[in-house]
C-alpha cells in the first residue's frame, strides 16, 4: 500500500468542485504529431496552410522579429501580420534571391553569391560580409546567422563578431527553405516535409513535425518564415500562407474534487492518449507541494483518444511519435492539469451526490471471433448537484477507445473523439454544461459505429436515460488508496534479441518490422547500459466516496477486468477505470495471452516494454484486490 486515508462517521456533508482547462495547443509548437496510430508510416500531423494574402512579384521571402518580408521588384518590402499582409517598401534590394532578419538588421544573399548585411535606415546600403555561394536558403537567430547550401548542408556562424566564422552544423537531404526560432532550426524540403532541428541537443537529428498530405497540408511551398509565434509559408505563386493546428477545439483536462470533512479526492479525466507515470507523478507531488493533497487521493484518467498530441514517450515508434514536444507537455498539459485541479480544490461547495447505473452498446470486442466475446456494457453516472444554485455536475463512466475514424481529414484532425462529443450534447440538449468523462476498461473495446460523432450522440442519449431515472443519493465516508504489484520480468538473452532484429531487419516500409528492429536495438541498449527494468509494474488506485467504489488501474486495461473486479463486491456501486496514473502497455488476460493477440503479445513491442505479462496476470490482479479489499 502506497498510501490510504479514511474517515469515520455515519452522516457526511459532501463538498464539490469542478473545473475545466484547454488542452488545445497554441500557435507555438506549429506542429505536433498525433498520437495513437503507428500508421501511416510518415506519420500525422497538426499542421494545416490557411491563406493569408499575396506577396506580388517576390523573389525573396522571410521574417525579421515579428515581420514578414520580402524582395518585389527589386524592392525590400516588410507588412505586419495582422490581417491581409499590407506591404510597403523600405528601401533597395536589387539581385537579392534570399532574404532574413532580426532585429539588429537583415542578410541576404544576391544572384552574384554575396552575403549581405543591412541596418534600418533610409537609405538601405547593403554590405558584403562573405559569400553565400551555392546557399538556397538563409536564417538568422538574435546571435547567429544560418546558411544551407544545395547539397542540404547546414553551417552557423556567430553573430556581432568582425568576421564570420563558420561551422558545419548538420545535413538534411533536398532542403530548400530555414527559418530559426526559439532555439530550432525549421527546414523545409523540396517534399513539403518540415523538419525541427533541435540548436541545444548534442548529436541532435532532424525530426519531422509536418509533411505534404494533400488534405490539411495541401500546398507546396518554397519558403517559410517565423514571426509572432507563428510560422508561414509561401508558395511558387507567390500565395502566403498561415500556418496553424487542425482541431476541433475540444481537448480538455476536466477535474472534480470532492470533500468530506478534511478528506479530499480528486478525479481528473484527459482527453490524451495516454501518459508515463513519471509525468503522472511529478503533478500529484505538485499538487501535495501546493495544497497538501496525497498522490493516492488523486486519480487521473487518459480518454485515450487517438487524435491528441503525443504525451508520453513511445521509443519503439517512428521518430516523429518517439518522444512528446516537451513544450506542449510541460507548458500546456502539465500546465492544464495542475491548474484545473487547484481550481477544482478552490470551487468545492456543499453538495449532494447521486449514483445510476445503465447500460450503453456503443462498443463491442474487437479482438476475439469466438464466443465468449466479452465486453461491459456497465455505463456508470455521478451527479453532483451543488445546493445553493441546484447546478448540476455530471461524470460518466465507459468503457471504449476512441479512435474512429483514422482517414481522411478526420484523421488528422486533433479531437477529443466521441467524448467530446458527448459532453458537447450533454451541455447543449440536457443543460449539463459540466461533465468529466472517465475512461472504463476498454483496452479490447472499439466502437461500434464509424462515425464518432453517432458514438458520442449515442453515449449521451444513454446519460440521460440513467439521469431520468431515480438516482442513489451517496452518503458515507471517503477513502483512497494506491496499491501496486509487480510482475518479475522475464529478459530475452543477447543472442536472442540479436536474431529477433535479423529476422526483422531489412524489410523499410513495413512499420510492424520497423518497431521490432527498434525494439530490439532498445532491449540491447538497455542491457549494455544495466538498465534493463527487473519487474514491470501496475498500479491499482481505490477511491471510495460512500457507497461508490472507484477502482483505477493502470495501463490498457482489457474489459475483463472491470467484469472480474465488479464479482469480487457482487451487487454493490462498483465502477473500475483503466488508463489511470500510467498508460505504459495493455493489461491482458490469459487468454489474449495465450491466442497472441495484440493486446496480449504485439502492443508490448510497440510499448517498447522489457517483456509481456505472464498468464496468471489478471488472476495475480484480481487475487489482490480481494486480498486488500479495498
Amino acid at each position: 500500500m502506497l498510501g490510504s486515508m479514511a474517515i469515520a462517521g455515519a452522516q457526511v456533508n459532501y463538498r464539490a468542485g469542478f473545473a475545466q482547462t484547454s488542452l488545445e495547443p497554441p500557435s507555438y509548437p506549429f506542429s505536433l504529431s498525433l498520437a495513437g496510430y503507428g500508421a501511416p508510416r510518415d506519420g500525422r500531423f497538426t499542421l494545416e496552410w490557411i491563406r493569408k494574402g499575396e506577396a506580388v512579384d517576390c523573389t525573396a521571402f522571410g521574417n525579421s522579429a515579428n515581420n514578414l518580408i520580402a524582395v518585389s521588384q527589386g524592392k525590400l518590402m516588410i507588412s505586419g501580420i495582422d490581417g491581409e499582409p499590407a506591404w510597403k517598401s523600405i528601401g533597395n534590394a536589387d539581385g537579392i534571391r534570399l532574404l532574413a532578419g532580426n532585429k539588429a538588421g537583415w542578410y541576404a544573399a544576391d544572384q552574384a553569391g554575396n552575403l549581405l548585411y543591412a541596418v534600418p535606415a533610409k537609405k538601405l546600403k547593403w554590405k558584403k560580409i562573405g559569400n553565400a555561394a551555392n546557399t538556397v536558403s538563409l536564417t538568422v537567430s538574435d546571435s547567429c546567422i544560418y546558411i544551407a547550401t544545395n547539397d542540404g548542408a547546414i553551417s552557423y556562424a556567430s553573430l556581432g563578431k568582425k568576421a564570420l566564422q563558420w561551422s558545419t552544423l548538420t545535413t538534411i537531404p533536398h532542403l530548400q527553405g530555414l527559418a530559426a526560432y526559439k532555439g530550432s532550426l525549421y527546414a523545409l524540403t523540396t517534399e513539403n516535409d518540415l523538419i525541427k532541428y533541435d540548436l541545444g541537443k548534442e548529436h541532435s537529428i532532424g525530426t519531422r513535425i509536418a509533411r505534404y498530405n494533400g488534405l490539411s497540408y495541401d500546398v507546396k511551398l518554397k519558403a517559410i518564415a517565423i514571426a509572432g509565434n507563428t510560422i508561414y509559408g509561401i508558395d511558387s505563386s507567390n500565395t502566403i500562407y498561415t500556418g496553424r493546428h487542425r482541431t476541433d477545439g475540444d481537448l480538455s483536462v476536466s477535474a472534480l474534487a470532492v470533500a468530506a470533512g478534511k478528506q479530499i479526492v480528486v478525479l481528473a479525466g484527459t482527453d490524451v492518449c495516454g501518459f508515463d507515470g513519471s509525468f503522472i507523478s511529478s503533478v500529484k507531488q505538485e499538487i501535495l507541494r501546493k495544497n497538501k493533497i496525497p498522490p493516492a487521493a488523486i486519480l487521473v484518467n487518459a480518454s485515450h483518444t487517438h487524435f491528441a498530441p503525443v504525451t508520453q514517450n513511445w521509443l519503439t515508434w517512428g521518430e516523429h511519435n518517439q518522444k512528446p514536444d516537451s513544450v506542449y507537455l510541460y507548458g500546456v498539459v502539465r500546465h492544464a492539469l495542475i491548474a484545473a485541479i487547484q481550481a477544482a480544490l478552490r470551487h468545492m461547495e456543499p453538495s449532494k451526490i447521486y449514483f445510476g447505473r445503465g447500460k450503453t452498446a456503443i462498443g463491442g470486442n474487437r479482438t476475439f471471433t469466438k464466443a465468449p466475446l466479452p465486453y461491459d456494457d456497465d455505463l456508470d453516472v455521478i451527479k453532483i448537484v451543488r445546493e445553493k444554485d441546484k447546478e448540476r455536475t455530471v461524470l460518466f463512466l465507459a468503457g471504449c477507445h476512441p479512435v474512429f475514424k483514422n482517414e481522411g481529414a478526420e484523421g488528422i484532425t486533433i479531437s477529443a473523439n466521441y467524448p467530446g462529443v458527448t459532453r458537447k450534447w450533454l451541455a447543449e440538449n440536457a443543460g449539463i454544461r459540466k461533465s468529466l468523462f472517465i475512461q472504463g476498461c476498454g483496452g479490447d473495446i472499439n466502437p461500434m459505429d464509424l462515425s464518432h460523432t453517432a458514438t458520442g450522440t449515442k453515449l449521451a442519449e444513454d446519460i440521460t436515460a440513467v439521469l431520468d431515472r431515480p438516482l442513489e443519493e451517496l452518503n458515507g465516508n471517503i477513502s483512497f488508496y494506491l496499491d501496486s504489484i509487480n510482475f518479475p520480468v522475464k529478459n530475452r538473452t543477447e543472442e536472442e534479441l540479436v536474431e529477433f532484429r535479423k529476422r526483422n531487419a531489412g524489410k523499410e516500409g513495413d512499420v510492424y518490422a520497423e518497431k521490432n528492429v527498434r525494439w530490439a536495438n532498445l532491449m540491447l541498449q538497455l542491457n549494455r547500459e544495466h538498465a534493463m527494468p527487473s519487474s514491470m509494474p501496475v498500479y491499482i488506485q481505490t477511491i471510495n466516496i460512500g457507497p461508490w467504489k472507484l477502482v483505477g488501474l493502470s495501463r490498457e486495461a482489457v474489459t475483463d477486468y472491470s467484469i472480474g473486479i465488479k464479482k469480487i463486491w457482487p451487487g454493490e456501486r462498483v465502477s473500475v477505470a483503466g488508463y489511470c496514473n500510467d498508460v505504459s502497455s495493455y493489461l491482458p488476460t490469459q487468454r489474449h495471452i495465450r491466442e497472441g493477440v495484440y493486446e496480449g503479445m504485439d502492443s508490448f513491442f510497440w510499448y517498447g516494454q522489457p517483456a509481456i505479462f505472464p498468464e496468471s496476470v489478471y488472476d495475480d490482479i484480481l487475487e489482490k484486490i480481494k486480498q486488500q479489499h479495498r
